[in-house]
Formats: structure tokens, sequence, C-alpha cells
């Protein structure tokens, strides 16, 4: 027989966390589960009778969960990476799984069985909570490596698709033409840079490079539709009617390149009754915002407002194109 082949750190981790939700998941179903056929039930209210092998069933289930509750809130590895993450949550989550651990004990020593089952699942739930929100850094890179890539991807399919169209209507005329021009090139500097920084695993600076380019891209897409009307991402509005002009304008912004998205990505027949659906629900909260500020009801407008643009963002990442969040104030 080969012996066993040693486990990563990364393996280990899994593990952990696999065996955790496996505890969780069995003692919900033990909650959930009926009564077997023939077997004598209590009555509302009375105090279920407790055999000897049940009692020692979940001795030994809860036994489980605090000794992996244990490891994983004692694992120096992830508690060096949970504090030094600089993540509060993650921190409190923390703090919180081992003041349940420590209550988990004190009820198991003490034989109440229950409270032992609901503080272990909390701990196990906490702890789970604060490794999510601090990941190792192998997890971190490979989500920002993921996240690079689909900009990427995006941003190409955009800017060939925007070059296209700016060439099939031949040249512009006049500042119109300047402003391509300049646009074309600090896109193209832009990805290059990004492909730069990518090639170190810099991923999260050339995530950033790439959104910049894509706005770029989304301003020439735009003013093919819209003369002289470009996105601005960096207004700050001094009043909330102010705010929700803004918005209703770049809702409206996003909503006419949805078009121009079906046009020139051409997505598959499921996208397009997807990127329907996101432009109804748009459509709609768009007018119900329109209501709430002929109402004077400034705050609500501005809340329906931008989650249309949501919707609208969704129906452009469906088709294809990913519409980068506004770097003002934020829906």
């Amino acid at each position: 027989m080969l012996p066993p082949s040693p486990e990563s750190p990364a393996t280990a981790r899994v593990g952990l966390g696999l065996l955790a939700a496996l505890l969780l998941s069995s003692a919900d179903a033990q909650v959930a589960a009926p009564p077997a056929a023939g077997t004598a039930t209590s009555a509302p209210g009375a105090p279920a009778p407790v055999r000897p092998d049940d009692d020692g069933a979940a001795r030994r289930q809860i036994d489980q969960k605090l000794q992996l509750a244990e490891r994983m809130v004692s694992d120096s590895a992830s508690v060096q990476r949970i504090q030094a993450s600089g993540n509060t949550q993650a921190q409190t989550h923390y703090e919180e799984a081992r003041v349940h651990l420590a209550a988990a004990q004190d009820a198991l020593g003490r034989a109440d069985l229950a409270a032992a089952r609901r503080s272990a699942d909390d701990a196990l739930r906490h702890i789970g909570q604060a490794r999510r929100l601090a990941p190792d850094a192998p997890s971190r890179l490979a989500a920002a490596r993921q996240r690079h890539e689909q900009l990427r991807a995006s941003l190409e399919r955009l800017h060939q698709a925007w070059r296209e169209r700016v060439a099939s209507q031949g040249a512009s005329a006049g500042d119109a033409a300047v402003r391509d021009s300049e646009r074309h090139t600090v896109t193209q500097g832009l990805m290059a840079r990004a492909a730069q920084l990518a090639d170190e695993r810099r991923y999260d600076e050339a995530s950033a490079l790439l959104t910049q380019a894509e706005r770029h891209v989304l301003e020439g897409m735009n003013s093919l539709l819209q003369a002289n009307t470009t996105l601005d991402y960096s207004l700050r509005p001094s009043s909330p009617a102010e705010a929700l002009e803004q918005e209703l304008a770049r809702q409206r912004s996003l909503a006419d390149l949805v078009p121009l998205a079906l046009a020139d990505l051409k997505p598959r027949a499921e996208a397009v009754a997807l990127i329907e659906r996101y432009s109804e629900t748009a459509a709609t909260l768009r007018a119900q915002a329109l209501q709430q500020q002929q109402a004077g009801e400034t705050a609500q407008a501005l809340v329906l407002v931008r989650n249309a643009t949501l919707y609208v963002q969704r129906a452009l990442q469906a088709a294809g194109l990913v519409a980068p969040l506004a770097t003002g104030d934020p829906p």
C-alpha cells in the first residue's frame, strides 16, 4: 500500500472548511428529520425523552465539532492572516468564534448538550466567516487574476467594436475627431501598461488601469449616440436633487449603450433574453424614480434610479461588456 501523501497547507485549509460545512449540515439534518414510523412522539410542550444511545451519539458529534473549531481557531497561519488583514469584520468574527468555543466547552462540561451544540455551531460559523474575509495570498491572487482576465477580454471586444463602428461611419470632423484620436491613444497606452503589470502578477493595479481604459472606450461609444455628450464619472453633486439629475443622465447614457452592445458584440440567444429582462426592469425602476421625483421624494427617487443603473450594468455585462461603476457618488 502506498503511504498517504502529505497535505499541503492549502489542502488542509480546504479540508477544514469542508469538514465544518459537513458537520453543520449534518446537525441541521438531524434537527429537521421527522420521526420514523412507529416511533412514539412527545406531546407538544413536553420534554422529549432522551435515550442513552442518543445522548452518546450527540456528545460524540459535539466533540467532533469542538475539535474542529479548536483546530480552526488555533491555526496559527490563519490567525496571523486574520490579524494582519486589517479587516475589522474578520477580526470580530474571530473573537466571536473564540467566545462561542469557550461557551461550548463550558456547556459540554455541564452536560448541557443543546447549549453546547448551539455554541459549537456558532463558533464554526464565525471562524469560517473570518477566514473567508481574510483569504490566503494564493486565493487573493487567483481572484485578482480572474477579475483581470475578465476585464481584459471585455475591454478588447468593446475596443474592437468601437474602432470598427468609428471606421464604418467615416472620419469625424473637428473636435470630435480630435477626441476620438485622443481616446484611442490613451486607451492603447493604458492597455499596454496593464499588460506589463499583469506580467508582473500585479493584477489589481492592472485591473484598475483597464477600468480607466474602459471608461474612455465607453465615452467614445456614447459619443456615437449623443453628440458632444460623454459619460462623467467624477462629478460630485452639491445636493440630493443634483445627484438625482446626474444619476438619471448616467443611467440613460448607459442604457443607450445596450443597443450598441447587442449589435456589435452579438451575444448568444440566452444572453439576449437576459439582457431584455434586465433592461425592462431598469426601465420600470427609472419610471418609478421619475414619479418619486415629481412627488418631491428625491431620496427615494435616487435609490430607484441607482437600482435602474445597476440593472443596466447587468444587461451590458450579459452582452459581454463590464460597465465600470461611478467613481463619484457610488450607487
